[in-house]
């Protein structure tokens, strides 16, 4: 009954199937690249030198030869295919990155069903040559710590733009490789030059000595109280102790006006951009060196401020402010006036009578 439906010719179908596989096999390429290596180079020439003799003189130990250097090929393919299917890597600083500062950065490799040997993984940065880490084994679903270190330009983002992940296992014959876009991103801090203290203590009025009648980090003994779990060993009262018989804790009476605030009434436009780095790398300095001091700090720029505090959170949001400022942009904006009894010092007036000296 099916008489009259005309059935598809095999030769019909056969121009679909061989686009479907020249399809296959560009997409193979594209993400798998393979570079000969210079031992798979001549690998490959002595091969076609046995297949050639085999054919000319039709010797069956040159065509089991022939076999067995072509099988070898089939299997280097398929390993290294299989270890670098599933490679990803997960990236974060050990620490604060600073401009022009060693920075390590932990890359954490991992694997899925079939483990990874002597996979390179090659990252690739903005504004930053290549960087390369050797993984010699990372196990199937498991993962792998690799230290990367690098130097950060400038201050700003940090972008990692793309990892290359390449291996010659199991012979080195051919290399394959997989690149996987990554984008991820890190503020940089502006470059930190250490200052002197001693040129620190001439910004203005020195609160220190007055009291606030609350508790804090001063230097005059505030009340006793009993030792709890977590109190700092060097707070605790030994002749106190002794004499009770228990730990006794001192605390201390928080100084009222102890801290400094800079401010910076607009941007220095005069500055060429090598030098304005230079300036934003001193005002990074003057409010780093306060907060090592153990000095609540603040900072009021056109068009943002920080009440003085002393925490890291509190370095880290000014730092954080620094490393993505724009000067031109920001130079409009006055500062908001801050209600502080402390320190108060201008930027430009330090930067001008010694800050050039410091900061290169």
């Amino acid at each position: 009954m099916n008489e009259g439906i005309p059935r598809p010719s095999p030769f019909t179908t056969l121009p679909s199937v061989v686009s479907f596989a020249r399809r296959i096999l560009r997409w193979m390429m594209l993400t798998r690249p393979i570079r000969f290596t210079r031992f798979g180079t001549f690998y490959i020439l002595f091969s076609i030198g046995v297949g050639a003799a085999a054919i000319n003189t039709g010797n069956n130990l040159l065509y089991l030869i022939l076999g067995i250097l072509l099988g070898f090929i089939v299997v280097s393919g398929i390993l290294s295919d299989s270890g670098l299917w599933g490679v990803r890597t997960e990236w974060r600083p050990t620490g604060t990155l600073y401009a022009g500062e060693k920075a390590d950065l932990e890359c954490r490799a991992t694997k899925g069903w079939f483990p990874g040997i002597a996979v390179q993984i090659e990252s690739h940065w903005q504004g930053l040559p290549p960087l390369s880490v050797l993984a010699p084994w990372i196990p199937a679903r498991g993962s792998v710590p690799l230290r990367v270190t690098l130097v950060p330009p400038r201050r700003g983002h940090l972008t990692l733009e793309r990892c290359r992940y390449s291996t010659r296992f199991p012979f080195g014959l051919f290399e394959k490789s997989h690149t996987w876009q990554m984008g991820n991103e890190w503020v940089v801090y502006p470059h930190i030059t250490r200052l002197p203290w001693q040129e620190m203590e001439r910004l203005g009025r020195d609160y220190s000595r007055d009291t606030s009648s609350r508790l804090g980090q001063g230097s005059v003994p505030f009340v006793l109280r009993d030792y709890r779990t977590g109190d700092a060993i060097r707070q605790v009262h030994w002749k106190a102790s002794a004499r009770r018989q228990r730990l006794i804790v001192k605390e201390m009476e928080e100084e009222a006006g102890e801290g400094d605030l800079f401010v910076l009434k607009a941007w220095p436009m005069d500055l060429d951009p090598q030098t304005m780095e230079r300036f934003i790398s001193f005002v990074a300095s003057l409010v780093f060196a306060a907060y090592e001091q153990g000095r609540p700090v603040g900072l009021a720029l056109p068009n943002a401020s920080f009440r003085p505090e002393y925490s890291r959170a509190q370095l880290h949001r000014i730092l954080e402010k620094l490393a993505l400022v724009d000067p031109y942009k920001d130079r409009i904006t006055p500062p908001e006036d801050i209600d502080w009894n402390g320190r108060v010092a201008d930027v430009v007036t330090l930067w001008n009578e010694w800050g050039k000296r410091y900061v290169h």
